[in-house]
């Protein structure tokens, strides 16, 4: 990524927060308009968190489109931004599905309002319900198959499915397409990690595309740039340097050891009944500490924080016996793939919650090809003093690589561009000391 921005004032780049828009246009009953002249916001969001990509248009509106054009809100909206004339871009069509926000513009002929937009898909998502049976089938099978001849998505418009692991038997009963693929990523395990590994698979879009992929698996890929806040008024700082700069950020969490516990991350209980062969089984799911690299402080009942089990406790039906069985496995066919309800759940339960161990919100400079489910270097400057008098450290914790998890492109009436972003890691960069009832002011306080 950064070939192009690496060489700013070549790329006819001036400014870290330029921006190009080549197309601004809505397709409406009447024809196709340039709605750039009308331009107060622009804004294009993307989260992993979420199905499909949306955003929203504000516009002054001072020769009555709204009624000449008849905008209803079932309207195209074809969009191509890029930081430079000959930068990549950003190109894509989205549906119109809502005006709203109308108020008077300070005259009779003028006023204000707001279009939002999302990815077709969506519409199509809410209009139609999936009843079909899925025998012996991998889960990213099935969700191709969705994508494909349930919402007629093209090739070019997927962009990465990842492979899962194990298959199934399922029958998707009257849901819409994406809350069957949600449904789905539940029981989802990718293929690299086994039948013991995670089971973090997410469905989302980018602009590149759609994707059904695994947090871990995006967090193992390298940097596609790398980001540093310093005074943003720096003389001896260049254009390019300018551009990959940290405007502002916030951590909006870090080290949570209540809701650490209390949501299951670092310790659950799993409780699978076998109602054929009349037994249940405890799955007790232990985070090992190197996941998140905290210390190990035990409470006064000598436990640590990943021994609290009974903190979050699931009770669910097994499958798993059902081999064993007589009266079902003498009938052929009759064994239902197992769906390792053992394994997905209790990892499910604290890797979806491990996702969001620290969380940074930041704003940079417009950066088009900044998208979700990818990484990024967060070099933050240590606040010690420095042990190089002329170059300081980097937060020995919190510096490192962090996954996109949200992204906001914002292109304003001003002539500025920032892309607001949310970013996420799995743990500290250095690992913290352990702190249990070792030394003489901890035993007062710390009964083993």
């Amino acid at each position: 990524m950064d070939q192009f921005l690496n060489n700013a004032e070549k790329s006819g780049i001036s400014y870290p927060q330029d921006f190009y828009i080549s197309k601004l246009q809505f397709i409406t009953p009447s024809g196709p308009i340039d709605f750039e002249r009308l331009l107060i916001e622009f804004s294009y969001y993307e989260d992993i968190f979420s199905f499909v990509s949306s955003g929203h248009l504000s516009v002054v509106d001072g020769q009555g489109f709204i009624e000449s054009l008849q905008l209803s809100g079932n309207e195209f909206l074809e969009i191509e931004y890029s930081k430079s004339k000959n930068g990549p871009s950003n190109k894509n069509t989205f549906r119109v599905y809502k005006i709203g926000d109308r108020v008077p513009g300070g005259n009779p002929n003028t006023s204000f309002y707001t279009l939002y937009f999302c990815s077709e898909e969506l519409l199509l998502s809410e209009q139609n319900k999936i009843t079909k049976t899925y025998p012996g089938t991998k889960i990213s099978d099935i969700v191709k198959n969705i994508l494909d001849e349930e919402l007629k998505i093209l090739p070019k418009n997927i962009y990465k499915i990842e492979e899962t692991t194990g298959l199934y038997d399922f029958s998707i009963p009257r849901l819409k397409p994406f809350e069957a693929i949600s449904w789905l990523s539940t029981y989802a395990r990718p293929e690299a990690g086994g039948t013991t590994g995670g089971a973090d698979m997410l469905f989302f879009e980018t602009k590149d595309g759609y994707n059904f992929r695994s947090i871990k698996s995006m967090l193992s890929a390298p940097p596609m740039a790398t980001y540093k806040y310093q005074l943003n008024n720096l003389e001896s700082a260049d254009l390019t340097e300018k551009i990959f700069t940290v405007l502002d950020y916030e951590f909006v969490k870090t080290q949570d050891m209540l809701e650490n516990i209390s949501s299951g991350m670092v310790a659950n209980k799993l409780i699978s009944i076998d109602p054929f062969k009349k037994s249940y089984n405890t799955t007790n799911f232990n985070i090992n500490s190197k996941e998140t690299n905290t210390g190990s402080l035990k409470n006064r009942l000598g436990q640590n924080q990943n021994e609290s089990y009974d903190s979050v406790v699931k009770v669910v039906t097994t499958n798993a016996g059902q081999r064993d069985v007589p009266y079902i496995k003498e009938v052929e066919g009759s064994v239902a793939q197992d769906i390792f309800i053992e394994t997905y759940v209790p990892n499910r339960t604290s890797q979806i919650n491990l996702a969001n161990y620290i969380t940074v919100k930041m704003t940079v400079p417009g950066n088009p090809i900044l998208t979700v489910g990818r990484t990024m270097n967060f070099n933050l400057l240590s606040q010690r003093n420095s042990s190089n008098n002329t170059q300081k450290d980097l937060d020995a914790f919190y510096s490192g690589k962090y996954l996109i998890t949200a992204a906001r492109h914002v292109i304003s009436a001003e002539g500025k561009y920032i892309t607001v972003l949310e970013i996420v890691k799995e743990k500290t960069e250095k690992r913290y000391a352990n702190i249990g009832g070792n030394s003489g002011s901890w035993k007062s306080v710390v009964k083993e």
